[in-house]
């Protein structure tokens, strides 16, 4: 008999279980608050913000004041409730015998983090009384996939090698791999003396827009100071938004430096000569750079009418630190006037050039004066002899 009484007990509980009602949205109470929202459960993105329409109702026949609170929202989401735009902690309900007026409409407001884990996340709306009566609204929020906050940077080719008159061009894609659109600052932390400016389609740019879930290909133009060193120098840069950031180091290989200095063993720059005759000016090439320079050529330029020639006008090569004489031979032209002429003598290599710039002064030739002063004598000649010619009579 007991055992037939406890399987009657436990049918009638399983029937009597069947028709309870049941609200997964709220917690009801005859003569208190219900909360309703006709979307118990919604699917977000992480970074995406999602709003609840939470309707508040008062059952009771007195005006209730409703204080919210919630259970199992991260601090992270940043959750409020709102009525009108304002964000609320507490209202009042009007009694259930107005019945246009007994409810209320608020909203919860979900930030939903860029760096979330995907699945199911359930949290609790709490409206408690001032009678101490607590209400719960369930809901549901499916995160529909994996969240980051990551910006990465790939640097194509981060070594470069050349000389200290070379320009490097590095490019690299920047990466937003975040659920918003990231405006980044860029950076590049340059040692002193260098020049280092990124490239934006085509225009130099200090900062870059990447939308969500895309990348940008940035160019960076470095250029080292002529007089640097050769050696091994790294360049840090950097994409930082106001959440995430990406870093690299670029690395520029100076091989070397080539430059020369063409003067004249006194260091100057000026000279005499005669009208159609020759001189040989004595000049200095030295190598002041820190690589060898090969297959130096020499030249001129010269006034119309002068020529100018080199005993050795091809240096096979010259090394760092070393002088070597250069001789010039100049020919002035005959019909040169007497005064100043300008004289310039170059030395050019594929990688490096100097030049030399003579003021030459032009003096008349002596046979000139010589035929003058001949001249003067014949014509002095001939009014002596007919003086004395035609004096006699």
């Amino acid at each position: 008999m007991k055992t037939k009484f406890t399987v009657f007990s436990l049918l009638l509980l399983i029937f009597s279980s069947c028709f309870l009602p049941t609200q997964l949205h709220a917690t009801p109470g005859r003569h208190g608050i219900v909360l309703y929202t006709p979307y118990i459960s919604r699917s977000v993105t992480p970074g995406q913000n999602v709003n609840y329409n939470i309707q508040v109702i008062n059952q009771a026949n007195t005006i209730q004041s409703v204080t919210f609170s919630y259970r199992g929202i991260p601090h992270s989401w940043k959750p409020t409730i709102s009525a009108h735009s304002n964000t609320i902690q507490k209202i009042a309900i009007k009694p259930k015998n107005l019945s246009k007026q007994n409810s209320k409409d608020v909203k919860l407001n979900l930030n939903i983090p860029l760096k979330i884990k995907k699945g199911y996340y359930d949290i609790k709306v709490v409206a408690k009384t001032d009678n101490n009566d607590t209400y719960v609204l369930p809901l549901r929020v499916e995160v529909t996939k994996e969240g980051t906050f990551t910006t990465k940077m790939n640097v194509q080719q981060a070594n470069m090698q050349g000389y200290a008159s070379s320009d490097f061009n590095y490019h690299f894609t920047l990466s937003n791999q975040t659920a918003k659109k990231q405006n980044y600052a860029l950076n590049a932390d340059a040692p002193a003396g260098w020049s280092a400016r990124f490239r934006v389609s085509g225009n130099y740019a200090t900062s870059v827009s990447v939308a969500s879930n895309n990348s940008k290909t940035i160019y960076v133009k470095v250029k080292p100071p002529s007089q640097v060193k050769a050696g091994t120098y790294n360049i840090p840069i950097q994409a930082i938004s106001g959440n995430t950031s990406a870093q690299d180091t670029l690395q520029t290989v100076i091989k070397g430096k080539f430059n020369m200095n063409l003067t004249t063993p006194s260091g100057r720059l000026s000279t005499k000569v005669t009208a159609g005759s020759k001189k040989t000016i004595k000049l200095r090439l030295k190598n002041t750079g820190s690589l060898p320079l090969r297959h130096i050529k020499l030249s001129s330029s010269a006034p119309d009418g002068w020529h100018v020639s080199f005993p050795n006008k091809h240096i096979s090569e010259l090394k760092p630190g070393i002088s070597t004489a250069v001789n010039a031979t100049i020919k002035a032209s005959k019909k040169a006037i007497a005064g100043d002429y300008q004289l310039k003598i170059n030395a050019n290599t594929k990688n490096a050039s100097s030049n030399a710039t003579f003021r030459v002064t032009v003096s008349k030739s002596m046979v000139w004066g010589s035929v003058g002063i001949g001249i003067i004598i014949v014509v002095i000649g001939g009014i002596f002899m007919l003086v004395r010619t035609y004096g006699r009579r």
